[in-house]
């Protein structure tokens, strides 16, 4: 009895074994998968740790997230835009040190890449905006002329691309007018008199002069209270009255306008700076303290 008692023990604590080997190895398996799992996340988890990190604007960061996205999946074409978005928000404009124009460049090239492969309309319209605005911060006009053009034809309703293009010309004008006051060696309050030098600017700066007011009047079509596009409503006319010397009438007209111009705009921004002073309320609190969001 004893010995049945004592082998129905040893075959219990055998089996007891072989379970515990067994759950070991299961928990061991587990453990295995668990980590290949956690060191090998997937596109999708790289695109949402990308845009989570540029909630928090640590644009470097989510660059580095889009860039492994693409590494698993080249035809991703949202990372693509969201990585050339990530580049383009870490330029600052103005500056015009090397590493800065060539993260400008870097994010023209992603976004050029999003253009060549087969991008929706907004994801396509959302390419051309940034790359013709980056061209215009790195002094590129033609290139900035060309992709606000492409906006426009994507969204023709749009104002700021026609203002935009506006503010080209009248930087290509001015910079015309600004070289020829130079080898005149006129200053700055002097306008330019020799019939010879104002036929030359003429033929420089005509059309571009009269391309944008065109573009410009087209602007405050679209967004009537746009006291920029008014501003440089005043700066193309006298662009357009510097190469009038050979007409005084007409000179003295477009410097009326010009005027003009001057005091829709400043009306205009009173009235932008009354309407938000009128959003307000009598008495504002302070802001609550706004919670940290979490990731999901």
């Amino acid at each position: 009895m004893c010995r049945e008692t004592s082998s129905r023990k040893k075959a219990g604590l055998h089996s007891l074994g072989r379970k515990l080997v067994l759950t070991t190895s299961l928990l061991a398996m587990f453990a295995i998968a668990f980590v290949a799992f956690a060191q090998e996340p997937s596109a999708a988890d790289e695109i949402h740790a990308g845009v989570l990190a540029y909630k928090f604007l640590d644009y470097p960061g989510a660059a580095e997230h889009f860039k492994a996205a693409l590494n698993l999946d080249p035809s991703l074409t949202a990372a693509r835009l969201f990585l050339a978005t990530a580049y383009a928000q870490q330029y600052v404009a103005g500056d015009e040190s090397a590493a800065n124009v060539a993260m400008a460049e870097q994010a023209i090239e992603e976004f050029k890449k999003v253009l060549n492969s087969e991008p929706t309309e907004q994801e396509r319209y959302k390419s051309v905006v940034p790359i013709a605005s980056l061209n215009f911060n790195l002094k590129h006009f033609d290139q900035a002329r060309e992709y606000y053009g492409k906006a426009i034809e994507l969204n023709p309703t749009e104002p700021r691309n026609y203002f935009m293009m506006g503010m080209i010309d009248w930087a290509e004008a001015s910079k015309s007018q600004t070289k020829m006051r130079e080898e005149l060696g006129l200053s700055e309050s002097a306008m330019i008199s020799k019939p010879e030098a104002c036929v030359a600017l003429r033929t420089q700066n005509q059309q571009k002069v009269e391309d944008g007011i065109q573009r410009l009047q087209k602007a405050l079509e679209l967004q009537p209270d746009n006291s920029d596009a008014m501003g440089y409503m005043n700066l193309l006319y006298r662009e357009r009255a510097e190469y009038e010397c050979d007409d005084p009438e007409v000179r003295k007209a477009d410097l009326k306008t010009a005027d003009e111009w001057v005091d829709k705009a400043i009306a205009a921004k009173n009235a932008e700076t009354g309407k938000a002073a009128g959003d307000k309320p009598a008495t504002e609190k302070p802001p609550a303290e706004q919670p940290v969001p979490k990731q999901p």
